[in-house]
């Protein structure tokens, strides 16, 4: 077991390294024909390629992946500085993987001031009243569901939020940490639902503050359960209690990995919604099993005990051999994705059965998690 996934690790890095030969400073988002796409100022995702290279320089050392790691920094330093309008809750997903990468495994003293100006951005974001962190921005001024957006949460937003804790350890101001600790709050009140499924988004009325309704936008129906939803709320809040140390958290962190555990298909990989009619007939999601790997071996970290440790990182374990055997590119040569049936907005019909950039990065974080015994340095 363990050599493959040792195989697994050499599969990331050689083809994380021809890619890195050829994409130079642009930032991949998902595949088409096998080949990335790219964005100009990376969208939501556009951390996660040079979190990928930095996960590569962490596992072999080699400096080649630490310089494809900061070619792209030029784009989302500007975007940072020049167009901060475009940015919105998933700032955490930007400038984690990069900036706060490079700060803490290098100690380089500008990226930690681009990543400190970055969860300023975020904190902005903060509605006092109903003690939230906006999602998305409003997209279309006059139609209904953007205008929803000034009141909007979603549950990916609890993996950012460790940018915010990040910046209170780096400066001892608790006002990042506070805004971090009253959204996991108002989140475990709403958008966790009673049976630790997860809503994709609520709403709030954006005035008053007060809750009024859980919608979905990727999921399958407003009440069905998005898998890789579920995944975010699992590493969200066992993040949220590791830098906390409150229990609640760690109960819903717990609670969250059993729902997804108990729904998840018998070879580890979910259905891009658990709750869609024709089962037989839906798309997986690899990038929700990368993160769900990635996010139990977090949890498994906070175990009580060491059977409870190593029933999510045997998981986890299983999970990764299933990505890597199964549903890898490891036979594709020319393929630049690492990962196949990637689902990335069905409702939509776009980024459908490809690669996706964060579900790269996530198989790579969890198998670099595996060698190190859990003891990464760690961007969150």
């Amino acid at each position: 077991m363990r050599q493959h996934l040792e195989h697994a690790k050499f599969f990331i890095l050689e083809k994380t390294k021809k890619n890195a030969s050829s994409f130079g400073d642009r930032l991949p988002t998902s595949t088409e024909g096998g080949k990335y796409k790219f964005a100009d100022d990376g969208f939501w995702v556009g951390g996660f390629w040079s979190g990928l290279n930095w996960l590569c320089y962490e596992m072999s050392e080699e400096e080649s992946f630490a310089v494809a790691a900061q070619a792209s920094n030029w784009r989302l330093t500007k975007r940072l500085y020049e167009k901060p309008d475009t940015l919105d809750h998933d700032t955490g997903f930007l400038y984690l993987p990069t900036f706060v990468a490079h700060y803490k495994l290098t100690g380089d003293s500008s990226s930690r001031q681009i990543a400190l100006d970055a969860a300023d951005r975020l904190k902005e974001r903060f509605n006092d009243k109903g003690k939230f962190i906006q999602a998305w921005n409003v997209w279309v001024k006059g139609e209904a569901f953007s205008e929803e957006n000034r009141g909007r949460i979603i549950i990916d937003c609890m993996y950012n939020l460790p940018l915010l804790f990040w910046a209170t350890e780096e400066t001892n101001d608790e006002a990042y940490r506070n805004v971090a600790v009253a959204h996991a709050d108002t989140c475990a009140k709403t958008i966790i639902r009673s049976d630790y499924t997860a809503f994709h988004t609520y709403v709030f009325d954006p005035d008053s503050g007060e809750p009024k309704y859980g919608k979905t936008f990727q999921g399958y129906s407003d009440d069905s359960c998005w898998s890789r939803g579920l995944t975010w709320a699992i590493g969200g809040y066992a993040y949220a209690y590791k830098y906390t140390g409150n229990t609640k958290y760690l109960e819903i962190a717990r609670k969250t990995a059993e729902a997804y555990m108990s729904r998840v298909e018998q070879d580890f990989i979910p259905l891009w919604d658990f709750s869609v009619p024709n089962r037989s007939e839906a798309l997986r999601d690899t990038s929700a099993a990368a993160i769900s790997a990635a996010s139990l071996l977090e949890l498994a970290e906070h175990a009580d005990s060491e059977d409870e440790k190593q029933r999510y990182t045997n998981f986890a374990i299983q999970t990764l051999l299933n990505l890597y055997e199964t549903y890898s590119t490891r036979f594709e040569p020319e393929n630049e994705g690492l990962l196949n049936e990637g689902c990335g907005h069905h409702p939509a019909g776009v980024d459908l059965n490809c690669s996706l950039i964060y579900g790269d990065y996530y198989f790579a974080e969890a198998i670099a998690r595996l060698q190190a015994n859990g003891n990464t340095k760690g961007y969150w």
